[in-house]
């Protein structure tokens, strides 16, 4: 009878260690899922912003020039006007790099003088305008 005792003990202490480790690896997977749904909505929250705050510089930098949304107020006085951003969008070799590159590259000078202006873009705000640009694709 001490024996089946004794068995009884043990089996309700491995049952015990396998709740424990189950918990445990429950636990981990569960915060290891928090984070990661946290990440991507924090990432989706910042491309959100981007494209809020890169709507706002095209209309405010560039809608001089450039239809740069549907929703500017006035139409640009450059006659005729250069390409609209929706049109850009649509290019199909333009990606995000090549974007940027265009836009920290100058292409006004004594051979162009009616080219696209440099606008000493800050990083942020490059990306904040590729973001804008790139999500008018259809």
């Amino acid at each position: 009878m001490a024996q089946t005792g004794s068995a009884i003990s043990i089996l309700h202490h491995q049952q015990k260690h396998l709740k424990d480790s189950a918990m445990r690896t429950a636990s981990t997977w569960f915060v290891a899922f928090g984070m990661t749904v946290c990440a991507a909505w924090g990432q989706e929250s910042d491309k959100m912003e981007d494209l809020r705050q890169g709507h706002q510089l095209a209309v405010m930098l560039c809608a001089k020039c450039h239809l740069a949304a549907p929703d500017q107020r006035l139409m640009p006085d450059l006659n005729p006007p250069a390409p609209s951003f929706e049109s850009i969008a649509q290019q199909k070799h333009l990606d995000a790099d090549s974007l940027k590159n265009f836009l920290t590259t100058t292409h006004r000078g004594l051979d162009n003088p009616k080219g696209m202006p440099d606008l000493s873009l800050a990083n942020s705000q490059i990306k904040q305008l590729v973001t804008y640009i790139l999500s008018l694709r259809k």
